[in-house]
């Protein structure tokens, strides 16, 4: 848990480095250039400590595992990949929510195959609570 705070910190440094550069030179305050220092110096410092512990790895494989999409799951391999693609249609008709292109009829037919999958093959629902 630790790594992780101090992996996340990394990130709110190179954050923090970041705005004080650009405030340094949108306001020609170079001032600001310190805090942007160090912040800079706080983020490699993180990052080394990290490295050298053998965290940086399991944060960043961690990170990595929480964007990508499950296997799917032994024997559902077609009712996986047919909710997956509902799931993707779905995603994408609410990208048009609010714009004249929006079909609520259509996301409520996508919507109604997905529940009909999951009722089929209630394994799926594991699937369908990691897309929400």
């Amino acid at each position: 848990m630790k790594a992780r705070a101090l992996f996340v910190m990394q990130f709110i440094a190179m954050i923090g480095c970041l705005a004080c550069a650009e405030a340094a030179l949108a306001e020609q305050a170079w001032r600001l250039l310190v805090p942007s220092v160090l912040c800079l110096a706080l983020m490699v410092s993180i990052r080394s400590v990290l490295k050298r512990t053998g965290q940086w790895e399991v944060c960043v494989n961690g990170l990595n595992h929480a964007y990508t999409r499950p296997e799917p799951l032994p024997g559902d391999e077609v009712e996986t990949m047919r909710l997956l693609e509902l799931i993707d249609r779905r995603a994408a008709i609410e990208s048009r929510r609010g714009g004249p292109e929006f079909e609520p009829w259509a996301l409520q037919e996508v919507r109604h195959e997905i529940n009909e999958l999951v009722k089929a093959k209630p394994s799926l629902a594991e699937l369908l609570d990691d897309e929400n």
